[in-house]
């Protein structure tokens, strides 16, 4: 029977059974309802991806009513509402790790970090007193600043402390604490990681745990410059690091 109503007549189904169903549809992530009094189907709304054609989803939507439930409802009563596409959240690849240099200068050492993303290379740098303890902290501050210089970021992001000497069931951790400083206040960051060979690529791969999530919901600092790629930035041991006009 058309208008919605059941071909066997005497069957009656809630809204709440019609909408699980056709949540089940590909590409529909709401479903909502509205039926009569005599259990006909007055309104079908949904909202779906951006992914696939509106008329496709009626289709479904149509078949799947009369396969499941045995009612046929006319194709005006289903109205869809599509996810504009520009919403859905870009999937930028994650920093990497690439190399660490260390130079002595006198009593003090010289650590470059060099992160990789999507085959640009940005660098960190920081120096400091060269004691065991301490260049751990130094590899991962210039981490911080290499992080910086691939998002467009100035001085964000503060090492809280350091352990490299994390021991869960037998095995050596590194554990790294970070402050992040942004609009909206302060947050601190966990990152770890295991020490499979090297203790400083370790601490690298902890602090790149710490921030690889929740650095793309930072605005950048620095906007491009026109006919320059790069653009330096002072860190805050005096050295440059240098910054993709284009963070992202």
């Amino acid at each position: 029977m058309e208008g919605g109503r059941s071909l066997a007549g005497e069957r009656r189904w809630n809204s709440a059974q019609l909408e699980s169903a056709l949540t089940e549809l590909k590409s529909v992530t709401a479903a909502r309802a509205v039926l009569g009094e005599d259990g006909s189907v007055k309104e079908i709304h949904l909202v779906v991806e951006a992914d696939r054609n509106p008329k496709q989803v009626v289709r479904d939507v149509e078949t799947t009513l009369q396969a499941q439930f045995r009612l046929v409802v006319d194709h005006r009563k289903i109205s869809v509402a599509q996810k504009d596409l520009a919403e859905k959240p870009v999937d930028f690849p994650r920093l990497r790790w690439v190399d660490v240099e260390i130079a002595q200068v006198s009593t003090r050492a010289k650590v470059t970090v060099m992160v990789e993303r999507a085959g640009k290379v940005y660098t960190g740098t920081e120096l400091g007193v060269k004691s065991t303890s301490n260049v751990y902290r130094l590899v991962a501050t210039a981490c911080l600043r290499a992080v910086e210089a691939a998002h467009g970021l100035h001085e964000r992001f503060a090492l809280d402390d350091l352990n490299a000497s994390v021991m869960l069931a037998g095995r050596p951790v590194v554990v790294a604490m970070i402050s992040v400083v942004g609009d909206q206040g302060e947050d601190v960051l966990i990152g770890s990681a295991i020490v499979r060979q090297d203790p400083q690529r370790a601490v690298i791969a902890a602090t790149l745990d710490a921030l690889n999530r929740r650095v793309l919901n930072l605005p950048a600092d620095l906007a491009p410059i026109l006919g320059n790629d790069l653009i330096a930035v002072e860190t805050s041991a005096g050295q440059p690091a240098s910054v993709d006009g284009n963070p992202y």
